[in-house]
């Protein structure tokens, strides 16, 4: 039995063993995982003449955190209680007014307003946008105009259309600066339509159009950098300890041993199968690294066995590698584990806690309002000025993010009504203003 954890895994048998792939060279403010947006090249030459600007390695970001964070027992109920938190009671129509110097919203319908929200499903399209803010912090939008704009009907934008990151828009330009984003025909998905950026200055100027709204990132050209990525090495953590645990109730396993190897032994033996699949003109696919990985650990497992009833012997080399000033031992290494099952598992149950308080703080949610906790308390108190604090202070930005193309839309098309949208919250107020009976949430129906 071999049960992979990532890059590492759990090997059963007569010799049980846990075996960990490690990278000595790798510097401390390197990502431990292949979503490099802080290196990557700028840009690279495809689709003819356009140059690609990609949103993590192989335009694949988005779709690398949903595989993570859904993999995860607590990560998606977390960002689930975010997007609500941003959601509120759902967008509304309001002017801003200022009143004895304080700016207050005034909430208003209005009804040609909402005739035009009406003939498009608007408030699904908030929806998404605010779930994919909660996980990167920012959204695609297909903004799209009425037709006959161009023979005498007044312009207008006619709707708005939310592009799921599973689709993965292509942000690309003729020269290094982005002008257009490129999104695969759903039918043809080998085929490209380009759409310029929206203009929100000249909202008219393109019958179709697309605008990447984000939250700006320190040091970063045009992505968003998302909150959570700081926290994926610990939801990979939290999603393998319960991996780890029924692997060991469902082999009865005592493990026996760690080993640990080098990464450069096996990024070199990845490049020599690629070599080989070269030289016998045959496409390299990831399953046979996978699987020559398997028949080293079988023959590892054997070894090990051997070990313990005969005269066997396992060699390996050790590689001094010169970093800078430093030098590096390389090579693999076999720890004999103590037999204290019951602290094994109890050290994976800390590090699935810790990995669990490290993702809400990762994403911005306070531990009582995610149900996470290192000292197992989260009164009713804690929990209400944790929502209170986030409703003062963590609302406004993501809003502003997520209504950027509602609002730019209201703008154009009725210039002369001075109404924005907005997600609506009660508001909040301090808890030495309010009665005993108003302190109890409610939720009202």
């Amino acid at each position: 039995m071999i049960e992979f954890l990532g890059d590492d895994a759990i090997v059963g048998g007569q010799s049980a063993f846990t075996f960990e792939v490690i990278d000595k060279k790798r510097q401390q403010n390197d990502p431990y995982f292949a979503m490099d947006v802080f290196s990557s090249s700028p840009f690279m030459a495809v689709h003819g003449d356009w140059r690609v600007f990609p949103y993590g390695e192989n335009n694949d970001l988005p779709v690398q955190i949903r595989n993570i964070v859904y993999s995860n027992s607590i990560a998606p109920g977390i960002l689930n209680k975010k997007t609500g938190m941003n959601w509120g009671k759902g967008p509304k129509l309001y002017e801003e007014i200022f009143e004895e110097g304080q700016l207050k919203r005034v909430y208003k319908t209005d009804p040609e307003i909402q005739r035009w929200l009406d003939t498009w499903d608007y408030e699904n399209y908030i929806a998404r946008c605010t779930t994919d803010f909660s996980h990167i912090e920012s959204c695609f939008t297909k903004v799209i105009q009425n037709r006959g704009w161009r023979i005498g009907r007044a312009p207008m934008i006619k709707s708005l259309e939310h592009i799921s990151p599973v689709r993965k828009p292509i942000v690309a330009g003729k020269k290094n600066t982005p002008t257009h984003i490129l999104l695969a025909q759903e039918d043809f998905p080998e085929k490209y339509d380009a759409f310029p950026f929206f203009d929100k200055y000249d909202p008219f100027k393109y019958p179709l159009s697309m605008k990447y709204s984000n939250l700006y990132t320190f040091a970063s050209a045009f992505f968003s950098i998302p909150h959570i990525l700081g926290s994926i090495p610990w939801i990979i953590q939290s999603t393998n300890v319960p991996k780890f645990l029924a692997a060991l109730s469902k082999n009865s396993i005592n493990i026996k041993y760690h080993i640990t190897s080098p990464k450069e032994y096996w990024d070199q033996k990845r490049d020599d199968i690629k070599d080989e699949c070269t030289l016998k003109n045959i496409d390299y696919k990831e399953s046979m690294f996978k699987s020559f990985k398997k028949k080293m650990l079988k023959s590892i497992e054997i070894v090990l066995s051997g070990l313990e009833n005969a005269g066997k012997f396992w060699h390996s080399e050790q590689v001094l590698v010169v970093e800078g000033v430093n030098v590096i031992e390389m090579g693999w290494k076999i720890t004999v584990i103590d037999q204290k099952m019951s602290d094994t598992v109890s050290a994976q149950i800390s590090i699935a806690n810790k990995a669990d308080t490290s993702t809400a703080s990762g994403v911005g949610v306070h531990n009582a309002i995610g149900n996470v906790s290192d000292s197992g308390s989260n009164s009713g108190s804690e929990q209400y000025y944790a929502l209170n604090n986030y409703l003062q202070t963590g609302i406004d930005l993501p809003e502003m993010v997520i209504m950027e193309c509602m609002n730019a839309a209201l703008k154009a098309n009725f210039p002369g009504k001075n109404l924005k949208m907005g997600l609506y919250h009660d508001e909040t107020k301090r808890q030495e203003d309010m009665s005993k009976d108003e302190r109890n949430l409610k939720v009202l129906r």
